[in-house]
């Protein structure tokens, strides 16, 4: 049978409670002990002072011819008064024989206990006798012709009140036990929240990561300990974190290098099996549709041809386009204008039917280079601007399409966004992968974004799809739309050029906001120089 753990609070609690109450018994006990002697010895002081103090007003009134008519007389009469203040019994007067050891008492007030005679020469100290008696012998001068053969001694016999009774024990345990739990709960309410509601928090965060959510993040304030162990398990939980979004990486990227290996094998093969063939139909098809073969077609016959042959070029651009996904990138990078390039890429956009009666804005600042392939980069621009351009025409409202540059460290970000729908939840995980579209059939085989982050990737870039309403919308009635950003490094500065040190024209300084203005109708000579394949749409 597992052994069920002790409750922390319990022994918390347990601990705290012995530990004050034996700090309130022990305080009490030194409180009592120390006031006991002090009580004890201002006693002692004021009885000897007492004594001293009679002896000085009996001194006068001594009669060295008759000591016999002390008993009665004024000396008496002093006396007596003091006998049951400071817990005097009794207070004798002796008579010490010097030239024999004899003794007698002369005066005695009160109920002496019997006790042996004083000394010779008493020294006015005092002495604790038998049952608790004090006993101070202080010596009387004489004056007359007995100072020489006789003594006077005055002695005070008294019995010392206590410090304490027992009903006073029980006054000191009551206050005690209030006193200690007093502290008890205050020290419950301490450690309750300087401990047990921050280990709470722990272990609600240590479930919460268990369940999977590696996010959580326990608060570090509290005392050092404490705090120190919060911290510490943040890091852990930042650091698995790390780990866990390393390993998908490193498994996104085994799974794409496998794909990249099986569209290869494919593609090899499609191009050796069909790629031939393919180029000889291809081949027959151009002869039938020169207009110098005999006979000649009619044109029923040469509309048949001409849809053959854009099929057959549907075909080898697919197979053109599997070989680009499976071959590794490779190009040369530079440092390139990315703003510029855009708005070279959008001139012509503007002109091509799939961007037809979609606004295209730019916005970035002037002289921000990346180290990029311009080919690549220009591919990659097209691809994304035309999905979204095919995204935003579907929606109600004026199509838009937005491209936003900017410089982030060391790194030049692209965002292009529309007003169309969004990415459907259910695409977003197989969003990049080959053969995923959303686009008709007929109109693409799902390899533009999966080519475009290969390229991307290539140029030590990412390629992401930022989550839903990650961005406002680009109009107030319009909606969200997709988000594509592109990261690309951000290239060096480069050192003024010749023309510029000859005085040239400079170019617009950086930080001059471009916003292209209104689409252009194409026209039919710009529209020839369009590309015919579109690109593929998630």
């Amino acid at each position: 049978m597992a052994r069920r753990p002790r409750s922390l609070r319990l022994e918390l609690l347990a601990t705290l409670t012995v530990v004050l109450m034996m700090a309130v018994v022990s305080l009490s006990l030194a409180t009592e002990l120390l006031g006991s002697r002090r009580h004890e010895s201002q006693q002692r002081d004021r009885l000897v002072d007492h004594a001293r103090g009679l002896a000085s007003i009996v001194e006068p009134l001594l009669d060295p011819g008759a000591p016999a008519g002390l008993r009665g007389g004024a000396i008496e009469q002093v006396l007596r008064p003091s006998v049951g203040s400071m817990g005097i019994e009794a207070i004798e007067i002796h008579r010490l024989d010097l030239t024999r050891p004899r003794s007698e008492v002369l005066l005695s007030v009160g109920l002496a206990p019997p006790l042996p005679p004083p000394t010779a020469e008493p020294d006015g100290r005092l002495v604790i006798a038998g049952e608790g008696r004090w006993v101070v012998d202080q010596g009387l001068r004489l004056f007359g012709p007995d100072r020489r053969r006789a003594a006077l001694v005055l002695r005070v016999v008294a019995r010392p009140s206590p410090w304490t009774r027992l009903g006073d024990w029980s006054t000191t345990a009551v206050l005690a036990g209030g006193v200690g739990l007093v502290l008890l709960l205050l020290g419950g309410l301490l450690l309750e929240a300087q401990v047990l509601r921050p280990l709470r928090a722990l272990r609600r965060a240590a479930l919460e990561v268990a369940d999977g959510r590696l996010d959580t993040r326990v608060p570090d304030d509290g005392p050092a300990e404490l705090s120190t162990l919060a911290d510490a398990f943040n890091r852990m939980t930042a650091s698995l974190r790390e780990q866990l979004e390393r390993n998908a990486a490193q498994r996104e990227s085994l799974v794409r290098a496998e794909q990249l290996a099986s569209v290869g094998r494919l593609a090899a093969g499609v191009a050796h099996e069909i790629g031939n063939p393919l180029a000889a139909i291809l081949g027959y098809v151009e002869l039938l549709l020169d207009p110098r073969s005999e006979p000649a077609l009619d044109e029923p016959q040469r509309a048949l041809l001409e849809r053959s042959r854009t099929q057959l070029e549907r075909i080898r651009s697919t197979v053109g386009q599997l070989l680009d996904y499976s071959r590794p990138p490779r190009g040369e990078q530079r440092a390139v204008g990315v703003v510029e390039a855009a708005e070279r890429l959008l001139s012509l956009l503007r002109h091509d039917p799939r961007c037809r009666d979609v606004r295209l804005e730019l916005r970035g600042d002037r002289g921000l280079e990346a180290r990029v392939d311009p080919a690549w980069l220009d591919q990659i621009l097209q691809n994304l601007v035309v999905n979204a351009g095919r995204a935003a025409s579907a929606s109600a409202g004026e199509a838009t399409v937005e491209l936003r540059m900017e410089a982030e460290g060391d790194a030049i970000t692209i965002e292009v966004q529309d007003t169309g729908p969004g990415v459907a939840p259910e695409l977003r995980p197989r969003l990049f992968e080959p053969f995923v579209t959303t686009a008709p059939a007929g109109e693409g085989t799902g390899l533009g974004l999966a080519i475009c982050r290969g390229l991307v990737e290539g140029m030590e870039g990412t390629l992401t799809c930022l989550p839903k309403g990650a961005r406002p919308p680009l109009r107030p009635d319009a909606l969200p739309g997709a988000v594509f950003r592109v990261t690309l490094p951000r290239a060096t500065a480069q050192p003024p050029t010749e023309a510029n040190a000859l005085g040239a024209p400079p170019a617009r300084a950086s930080g001059d906001e471009i916003q292209t203005p209104q689409n252009a109708r194409p026209t039919p000579a710009v529209q020839a120089a369009t590309p015919e394949e579109p690109d593929d749409a998630p």
